[in-house]
């Protein structure tokens, strides 16, 4: 252990016991190469001594070497009298505590344990520590890296959603460009407290190659795992960014028919109606989303009409379709929402409605007929009021065909408080916002590829002016976009 001890020991984690901050970069860069390129036997009298091992540094002031000593126990192989929920509590216990100063110099190794948590701890440890892991690397979580596809894939998989949330709800503005192998030992800002996430995230090697698909996946499983929570705002947005990814020569991928597909659905669960194609979707991407999803096409369309018959026949029809698409569950959500929907649209005529009223001049998609009795519309209509889906108060007499619903306003009024509350959290958003339009713009325009597109816009606006908006999207490649315009260094 003498060996272990000088190796380890050799180095003080402080930024105040160095005369700068270079030399403190120069001291954590060879300190990293010593400890993660351990000899055999280092490894093995690390392993042999695994409780002294541990006590030998913090990991909370030294991340580096705590890092390589947990790594070399969690993957070799040590004593019977050491258990191995003891070095999981310790492997826990760096997670939630290490530097994330620190943690640049390793990055490579780092990643690699925070690729394994599935294989040491439960899906529902594991997706907790893999969030706090990425907001603790970066707090806004701004910057997409390998690990949020492992994360959303294992929350996803094992439907633990609610641990990986934190890190689901923050919008992704950043996507690290990979176009050489990292060297963490050649790269600056390293040490700088104040410097953005995206810049050094790639350059630490704190993530792998992040390809088109990885983003295309994620944002996918992403909406997934809204759609599992009934979340159909979120998951509505989060499959625009599926339906909307950059795409070449015209082209959509099978990822973005199936977003479109699951879209289409959600949309008419949120909304009662089929949702708009964002703007900045081309004319040919619409054709192409829309000639390779008829069925569900379909079943929109006879959504909004009375033909409960119609659309149950339809569900019936492409049974196979749904069930072959894994969107079975989803349409079935569809259906019963049918009526539901039916039932919020009737507040453009009424300001309060009967339930019989309700009984007699609403269908069930499901069995294509208005439901049995009264008393099913009351508790359908209760539910509802329950869940927030529609804001109304039911006056409840004596039997239920003697009910009544009175809608109410779809946005309620605020009281004094509550603007103000309102207020002070959009002037926030503002605020970030703003700083993050500044960041995503200055590096937007700095590159070749924005600037060659802008030529090539200017050239046709001045050919023809008719067709001068037909997308960004047509005419930056996917690579160049995901890993070139708003990757960082």
């Amino acid at each position: 252990m003498d060996e272990v001890k000088r190796l380890f020991l050799d180095f003080s984690p402080s930024p105040t016991s160095y005369p700068s901050t270079k030399a403190y970069d120069a001291a954590a860069k060879s300190y990293a190469a010593s400890v993660t390129k351990l000899s055999s036997d280092v490894q093995t009298a690390i392993q042999r001594n695994p409780i002294e091992a541990l006590q030998l540094v913090d990991p909370s002031t030294n991340s580096i070497g705590y890092l390589s000593i947990i790594d070399t126990l969690l993957r070799g192989s040590v004593p019977e009298s050491t258990p191995r929920s003891l070095l999981l509590d310790e492997a826990v216990r760096f997670l939630l505590k290490f530097d994330p100063i620190q943690i640049r110099y390793v990055g490579s190794l780092f990643r690699s344990l925070l690729e394994d948590l599935g294989s040491f701890f439960s899906p529902l440890v594991a997706v907790e520590l893999l969030a706090n892991a990425i907001l603790r690397i970066d707090p806004s979580g701004s910057v997409f890296t390998s690990t949020h596809l492992i994360m959303a894939k294992l929350a996803y998989d094992t439907n633990c959603i609610e641990p990986a949330l934190k890190v689901l709800d923050a919008d992704i503005l950043f996507f690290p460009r990979n176009t050489h192998p990292a060297r963490p030992e050649n790269a600056k800002n390293l040490y700088d407290t104040e410097v953005e996430p995206y810049v050094y995230i790639a350059s630490a090697s704190l993530t792998d190659t992040i390809k088109s698909t990885s983003i295309l996946e994620y944002h996918l499983l992403q909406a997934m795992a809204y759609i599992s929570r009934k979340d159909w705002l979120k998951a509505q947005v989060a499959l625009e960014r599926v339906i909307g990814h950059p795409i070449k020569d015209k082209g959509v991928s099978k990822i973005m028919v199936d977003g479109y597909k699951k879209w289409l659905l959600v949309g008419l669960l949120r909304e009662g109606r089929p949702p708009s194609f964002p703007s900045y979707i081309t004319n040919a991407t619409k054709s192409t989303y829309n000639g390779l999803s008829e069925a569900y096409n379909n079943i929109a369309t006879l959504f909004t009409t009375d033909g409960a018959s119609a659309l149950k026949e339809e569900f019936e029809k492409g049974r196979p379709t749904w069930e072959e698409d894994s969107n079975l569950t989803l349409l079935e959500e569809a259906l019963v929402s049918y009526q539901k929907w039916q039932v919020i649209n009737l507040r453009r005529i009424y300001h309060q409605v009967s339930i019989s009223q309700i009984r007699q001049t609403t269908l069930s998609a499901q069995t294509a007929e208005t439901l049995k009795d009264d008393g099913e519309v009351l508790q359908l209509v209760s539910d509802m009021i329950d869940s927030g889906m529609l804001k109304g108060k039911l006056q409840v007499g004596l039997t239920a065909g003697e009910s009544y619903v009175t809608f109410h306003e779809e946005h309620d009024l605020m009281t004094e408080a509550e603007f103000a509350r309102e207020v002070a959290r959009s002037h926030a958003s503002i605020e970030t916002l703003t700083k993050q339009y500044r960041v995503t713009n200055e590096r937007l325009s700095s590159t070749k590829d924005y600037a060659r597109h802008l030529v090539r816009e200017q050239k046709r606006m001045d050919k023809d002016i008719a067709d001068a908006g037909v997308g960004f999207d047509t005419h930056i490649e996917d690579e160049d976009l995901m890993t070139g315009v708003l990757g960082g260094a």
